[in-house]
């Protein structure tokens, strides 16, 4: 039925009202629900046609583009309602408007035109239905290289019908030379239809081309490839020659029209213009599965080196991509891998690579983006080659014939390139060489080694405070927060210290010396003299970065020449140990004589000279220097008059002193056992002449009982005694009884009632403004009476100290645990309804219903010293320096008291935590108590009226998670069926009552901003998502995740309490379906991997359960799917959804119902077919692209847009160009045993 003339002027003046900017929204919604019906209409398809015709809409862009939408929509929503006669009709429109394309329509018109093309073609092409086409049918005839290595060339000795012919469009080829033959306009099109085609068939997961991916991959292999090359590899066919038409193939067709147009030297013709563009573009589709032998004959390599030598830098990066691809590619014989790898390898290949590189010079202070992404590929494609030395590789260069010197040498540049990004590139393939002996042992790399620590060594600075680093100004064109380039920058600096750690191990001896001439070197200069004799530098000065970095060097080499010490096994280890000995003792004793000024970096050498003790402690008396050095620093003398600033930072200084003093007898107790009596001595001097407070002492007695414990010191039991349970002794003591025993108790051994009389006798009101009321002389003695108060009020920090090192890091099987734990249980288990009250009166002082009672000042005063007062990277708004200004000046007002107390408070809760979490390890003694998991619970949750998101996270990560991961099996039944089902329902409340109110407000965030870019109103989203990140790591902690590689015995037993108890299943399904639908796409993905995890041992097995599992987690999974915020959790889901479905519709049409309830425009005819491709497909990745395209007609049915479309089209191709790079590198840099500072992250991260 022809549309008539006034039904097409309708839908012109709907148009125009959508896209007129002067509509109203009624207007606007009116036109767009007469538009739908339009799109619903059965004739849709031929309206659209007509439409779209340029003789009837010529320029009118706006109504052709809609009469595609319509021809579109109607092949997405309705194509298998088409008959054959429909498919054909709409295949011949499309046809026939392709060619009718004209050169002045603009390329959104023609990227519509490729993508109705292309839609018709995945779902037609190749569909014979007298041709039986299974991937496991079909022989491999030796080509690895086409994707499946299927003939193309199917045998077929039926035949075909005619019909078959058409209905599977054997003509496509035909009409696609016809278009590259008719006019340049077509012929472009052309172009852009076989890229997209090619893009859906081999670089996105399509969900309609992955089910025909055999057909279509062999259909193009066979129009791409020349007739010569596919008769050599495959047995002749007549039914699937019928789809070629070209006998030299696209690829030829397109590889000479480059080289013509090339050959005229006209760059600014319309015609290079055009395609030189789209041509590399759709070579980057297809260069990676086209047969070698066709690239050789080509020589599509030499093209595209000659293409970098252009001015245009848009081709040149599109020539670097196609380069990355043919050296990343596989090939299946020697002669190819040789022609393409070999060749480049070369003396000439690699000095063409250096000088292209050396060509791309980037002024820092004038970035061209464009440039700066050109460098960032062609850095990437030279590393990729790095794969080719693995001499342990199935594919490997000689590295006798080639150049690798050179090479080494290339990549070495870049690694010094100041772009962090573009050095970062390059580090994962050094820590991977220097990692392997085989190929560290290589003479090219041995040259290289000092060169390479040099660097490295030179990139372990602060690069984030001066910004007149030509490194900073890179940085801040590459990324646009400071969460995302801190990140960056941590992995950043661990890899360059993998460098010097490794490159140390492997050469110890030059290493060393580079080591002493460089700090020679650097503190003979300028700024190393002020490094010594300053005594006050600024934390962003190039003094205390430089300087820091310098000790942070010396770290790395020693830990280096430990590892040596593992390594070698050469029959002259012990000659060259006692060398090394000696080198490292000169190094340690003039670290030792620097006399620093600088508390800052007085603190790095102390951290820095215990780090000596592992390879000192049996063969040189320096440590014990080293323990006096640290011994007079942990009471360095505050100088007088000095600034509450100067005051914390050698408050600061002593403290670390402290944990170097512990460190120091965890690694030497041996050594330290034999001057035992001494070191008691000292101690008790420092003790008794208060140089200390009661803060600081812990960490000397703390120092004494490590010692005692991991010695074999004869009298230990009594030695912990003695010093063990004076501490603990006070939990027992009246005054801290009465002080736990109810919350006006606890208040007044708080020092509040003392404060709360001073107030009233200053005339202090509730609505008195503390911070502009100075400090009196009153307030002063007041203050500094409460501070000795306050330093031993509760004995908790002291507790969980003793208990954490005395254990840490100990075998549960070792003697000296052993023999702790026998001293730790009976003296603990008395006190832990202790530290449980302590939390309980700690948590109920933040509800503000428990203020009622007291006079307005003090309620305002302690509302005050509940507010969190304190500077945390990541939580904390305002910028460090503005933190310190305000407390400073807050000192000498009475607002210092509510700060004081409320530091104290939280300080104490955060001790409380850690001890628990102390208490976890030290096996039954905490869970053989009964009923400890809810006293626990109770305790940290039982009132959290006022608890802020931050202290619930804290509260997660240092008490919850701990007492979860060191459970025993045998305590899971009971313990945990008690804790975790109070848990999971608590925490759910909590957060999804805060989200609630986050999706209220209006969600302001994606998850990666820069703190200093939050408003007070985004903080509590930004915690938010902080708290719901450490949520689900607990569950993780609890069950694990699919295909984890590492799960614990108790992980397991967990994961076996919730799939047999319904009682803690229920809560645990019910917190997980809210954390996958909340609006943060990392969570959402790691908790379907939590849940796919106990998915298959809880279906099918409980009506119950099944039927929760339809009504929630079905509902939670689709929510995902048809939101574009969680596009990167697409994949996951649909697999969990798709497991899940296929699992429960065998039970009832329950899931089905669901379905059509919870997807817009599905109806039951679309479920059909959905379900009939299940039963149809062969595996889960087609099972779940059948899911994925159900859930597009859904979100498509509707206006649909363009323009989200293409975004996430390109968004799709970046991931899959990035995974295919990925697959490239085949070592685990994660599993590095010379990797010290834990797991490295990937240096660019996945996400």
């Amino acid at each position: 039925m022809t549309m008539d003339s006034s039904g097409v002027s309708q839908i012109i003046n709907a148009l125009g009202v959508v896209y007129d900017s002067k509509s109203n929204n009624t207007q606007r919604r009116e036109a767009q629900e007469f538009l739908e019906t339009i799109k619903s209409n059965d004739e849709s398809p031929f309206w659209g046609y007509q439409l779209a015709l340029p003789e009837n809409n010529g320029k009118n862009y706006i109504v052709r583009h809609f009469g595609f939408s319509l021809i579109q929509n109607s092949i997405k929503t309705r194509f298998h309602e088409f008959d054959s006669t429909k498919t054909l009709a709409i295949r011949n429109w499309i046809v026939e408007l392709a060619n009718k394309i004209e050169a002045d329509d603009p390329h959104y018109i023609k990227e519509k035109l490729a993508f109705l093309w292309v839609s018709i073609a995945k779902r037609i092409w190749g569909n014979f239905p007298s041709l039986s086409v299974d991937s496991k049918d079909k022989p491999n005839h030796g080509s690895q290289d086409a994707r499946s290595g299927s003939n193309p060339n199917i045998s077929d000795t039926n035949g075909s019908s005619k019909d078959d012919t058409i209905s599977g469009w054997s003509s496509m080829d035909q009409d696609l030379w016809n278009l590259w033959s008719s006019n340049f306009t077509c012929r472009e099109l052309s172009l852009i239809i076989i890229r997209t085609l090619f893009e859906d068939i081999y670089l996105l997961d399509d969900p309609i081309a992955s089910k025909r991916t055999v057909i279509l991959n062999q259909l193009s292999v066979l129009i791409i490839t020349p007739d010569n090359v596919l008769n050599s590899l495959y047995e002749y066919d007549q039914t699937m020659t019928r789809c070629k038409f070209t006998p030299n193939g696209w690829f030829v067709i397109w590889s000479q029209f480059l080289l013509e147009i090339l050959s005229n030297n006209d760059a600014n013709s319309e015609t290079y213009q055009s395609f030189v563009p789209k041509i590399l573009s759709t070579f980057k589709t297809c260069l990676h599965w086209i047969q070698p032998s066709v690239l050789r004959s080509e020589n599509i390599m030499q093209t595209l080196i000659n293409l970098l030598s252009l001015p245009d830098v848009k081709l040149k990066t599109l020539a670097v991509d196609c380069l990355h691809i043919l050296f990343t590619r596989s090939y299946s014989n020697s002669e190819d891998f040789n022609f393409f790898i070999g060749s480049i390898f070369t003396t000439e290949g690699i000095q063409k690579l250096s000088q292209f590189y050396h060509s791309l010079e980037i002024d820092p202070d004038d970035i061209d983006e464009q440039a700066y992404s050109l460098l960032k590929k062609t850095v990437e494609m030279i590393v990729s080659l790095s794969e080719y030395l693995n001499i342990s590789s199935k594919n490997k260069i000689s590295w006798e014939s080639s150049d690798i010197d050179n090479y080494l040498n290339l990549v070495l540049n870049t690694t010094n390139h100041p772009s962090l990004i573009i050095s970062g590139l390059s580090l994962q393939m050094w820590v991977t060489i220097l990692r392997f002996d085989e190929l560290s042992s290589k003479g090219p790399i041995i040259k290289i080694l000092l060169d390479l620590l040099e660097i490295a060594a030179n990139r372990t600075i602060n690069y984030t405070y001066n910004d007149e680093l030509s490194s900073k100004k890179f940085l801040d064109v590459d990324f646009d927060s400071n969460s995302d380039s801190n990140s960056f920058l941590q992995n950043y600096k661990k890899f360059n210290e993998d460098i010097v750690r490794i490159t140390i191990c492997k050469k110890p001896e030059e290493g060393l010396m580079w080591l002493e001439n460089r700090l020679q070197v650097f503190f003979s200069s300028d700024l190393g003299g002020k490094c010594i004799t300053q005594y006050k530098l600024d934390e962003k000065s190039d003094e205390l970065n430089y300087g820091s970095s310098q000790f942070n060097i010396i770290e790395n080499c020693i830990r280096g020449i430990s590892r040596w010490r593992i390594w070698y096994n050469g029959k002259d280890f012990d000659v060259i140990n006692d060398r090394l000995n000696k080198l490292v003792e000169s190094l340690g004793e003039r670290l030792l004589a620097m006399n620093l000024s600088c508390p800052l970096l007085i603190r790095k050498q102390v951290q820095t000279l215990v780090q000596f003790a592992p390879l000192l402690k049996d063969v040189s008396p320096l440590m014990f220097k080293v323990l006096e050095k640290i011994l007079i620093t942990a009471t360095f003398e505050y100088p007088p008059d000095i600034t509450d600033e100067e005051k914390e930072l050698i408050r600061d200084l002593r403290t670390s002193c402290g944990t170097e003093l512990n460190r120091l007898a965890y690694i030497m107790p041996e050594s330290l056992k034999k001057i035992f009596n001494d070191l008691e001595n000292v101690v008790a001097n420092i003790l008794s002449s208060k140089k200390v407070t009661d803060h600081e002492n812990v960490a000397f007695k703390s120092f004494l009982l490590v010692i005692a414990s991991r010695s074999s010191i004869t009298d230990k039991n009594e030695l912990f005694a003695k010093i063990v349970d004076p501490e603990l002794a006070a939990w027992s003591a009246p005054e801290t009884e009465k002080g736990l025993m109810d919350l006006h108790w606890f208040m007044e051994r708080m020092g509040i009632v003392e404060i709360a009389s001073y107030f009233q006798r200053r005339g202090i009101s509730a609505t008195t403004n503390l911070l502009e009321s100075e400090m009196d002389e009153d307030g002063k003695l007041l203050k500094n009476k409460l501070k000795d108060h306050w330093s031993s009020i509760f004995p908790i920090r002291a507790t969980r100290i003793f208990i954490q090192y005395s254990i840490e890091k100990l075998n549960h099987d070792s003697t000296e645990y052993l023999n702790l734990l026998k001293l730790w249980k009976p003296r603990v288990q008395p006190i832990i309804p202790h530290i449980l009250q302590l939390l309980t009166q700690i948590q109920a002082y933040h509800n503000p219903a428990n203020w009622n009672d007291l006079p307005d000042a003090v309620q305002a005063f302690v509302r005050y010293s509940c507010m969190e007062r304190f500077w945390q990277q990541g939580v904390s708004i305002q910028s460090k320096e503005t933190f310190i200004e305000e407390n400073v000046k807050a000192a000498f007002t009475l607002r210092d008291f509510a700060d004081s107390v409320g530091h104290l408070i939280r300080y104490t809760r955060e001790y409380a935590f850690l001890t628990i979490g102390s208490l976890s390890q030290l096996e039954d003694t905490l869970y053989e108590i009964p009923n400890i998991a809810s006293m626990i619970w109770k305790a940290v949750a039982g009132d959290t009226v006022g608890i802020t998101l931050h202290s619930w996270k804290h509260m997660i990560n240092s008490c919850l998670r701990s007492v979860i991961k060191f459970c025993p099996v045998k305590f899971v039944d009971v313990f945990m069926a008690e804790l975790l089902p109070k848990a999971f329902l608590d925490i759910d409340k909590l957060i999804v009552g805060k989200w609630e109110k986050v999706y209220n407000n209006g969600l302001q965030l994606q998850g990666n901003e820069d703190d200093e870019t939050l408003s007070e109103e985004m903080m509590e989203e930004h915690m938010l998502r902080q708290l719901t990140a450490t949520v689900v790591r607990f569950l993780m902690d609890v069950v694990s995740q699919f295909n984890a590689k590492t799960i614990t015995d108790t992980q397991f037993a967990c994961r076996r309490l919730i799939i047999e108890n319904k009682e803690v299943m229920a809560p645990f399904l019910q917190i997980c379906c809210h954390l996958i639908t909340f609006k943060d796409t990392k969570c959402s993905f790691n908790t379907i991997l939590v849940v796919r995890n106990v998915l298959l041992d809880i279906l099918l097995k409980d009506d119950e359960v099944d039927k929760y599992l339809c009504d929630h987690l079905v509902k939670a999974l689709l929510q995902v799917l048809v939101d574009d915020y969680f596009v990167e959790t697409h994949g996951e889901a649909a697999i969990a959804l798709t497991t899940l479905y296929c699992a429960l519709r065998s039970k009832n049409d329950y899931p089905a119902r669901i379905l059509i309830q919870c997807l817009p425009n599905i109806t039951t005819q679309h479920v059909s077919n959905f379900e009939t491709l299940l039963v149809s497909s062969k595996s889960l990745k087609h099972q779940r692209a059948a899911l994925l395209e159900l859930v597009k007609i859904s979100k498509e049915n509707g206006s649909g847009n363009d323009y989200d479309e293409m975004k996430n089209r390109r968004k799709q191709l970046e991931v899959a160009a990035a995974a295919r790079k990925k697959k490239s590198l085949t070592v685990d840099v994660m599993n590095d045993p010379f990797t010290e500072n834990g797991a490295l992250d990937k240096l660019f991260g996945d996400d």
